[in-house]
């Protein structure tokens, strides 16, 4: 089972990946990596080094919106740039191609890991996220075993935590934890949203069985 995850991938990211200005690797690299390590003896696999990120190196290149996602179930972690904004929606891409999508801070599609959130309906999310509390209905929709777009309906509901401060590469933000649970298939998956306002500064949200969870943060 390894072997298949380590080989799909090297096919996807073949030729990808090569270190980045500041010394960090891509977030492709870091997945290949990860995959191509369940190869090896234990004896010969080596600690992974840790990722360093600051302000000043993720956005010295960029004045436009950047945000910070890490993928603690690949152990890999990468800025990513906005290249396009369409409406609500803004695509976000990292230097070797894994691209997000974002309305208003809410996922609502993934490219480049390989078991990807294809896209999403969650405008009644946003609205009770911002309320809130509340009961809703999402939609997700990935490609399925058979290669063909399945979608997944998910019956959530939202919980508000009180307030708290989240620190994003040296800046404080006054914000509101709320923690989505929703049903997905006869079991619950869980969503926390760091919210000022209309900003979700900080998120933690699911994609899909192989890749978890994002934590996603706007560094600007």
């Amino acid at each position: 089972m390894h072997r298949f995850i380590a080989l799909g991938l090297m096919a996807l990211l073949a030729g990808c990946g090569s270190p980045s200005v500041d010394g960090t690797r891509p977030l492709s690299r870091q997945i290949l990596d990860q995959s191509l390590a369940l190869l090896k003896p234990k004896a010969a696999q080596a600690a992974p080094k840790p990722e360093v990120f600051t302000r000043a190196s993720v956005t010295k290149d960029t004045t436009g919106p950047v945000i910070l996602v890490s993928a603690p179930k690949l152990k890999a972690k990468a800025s990513l740039n906005m290249i396009q904004e369409n409406g609500p929606t803004r695509t976000y891409v990292s230097d070797d191609g894994i691209v997000l999508l974002l309305q208003h801070g809410l996922l609502a599609g993934s490219r480049g890991f390989g078991d990807d959130l294809m896209s999403s309906e969650h405008s009644a999310a946003h609205r009770v996220i911002l309320k809130g509390s509340g009961r809703y209905e999402r939609v997700l929709r990935h490609i399925n075993s058979q290669n063909h777009l399945e979608a997944q309906a998910l019956n959530c509901s939202l919980t508000d935590h009180g307030a708290e401060t989240v620190t994003i590469l040296g800046h404080k933000h006054g914000v509101l934890r709320r923690v989505e649970t929703c049903d997905l298939a006869g079991r619950q998956i869980e969503n926390i949203f760091w919210v000022a306002e209309e900003t979700i500064w900080k998120s933690q949200q699911w994609v899909s069985d192989q890749i978890g969870s994002l934590t996603i943060a706007q560094v600007q």
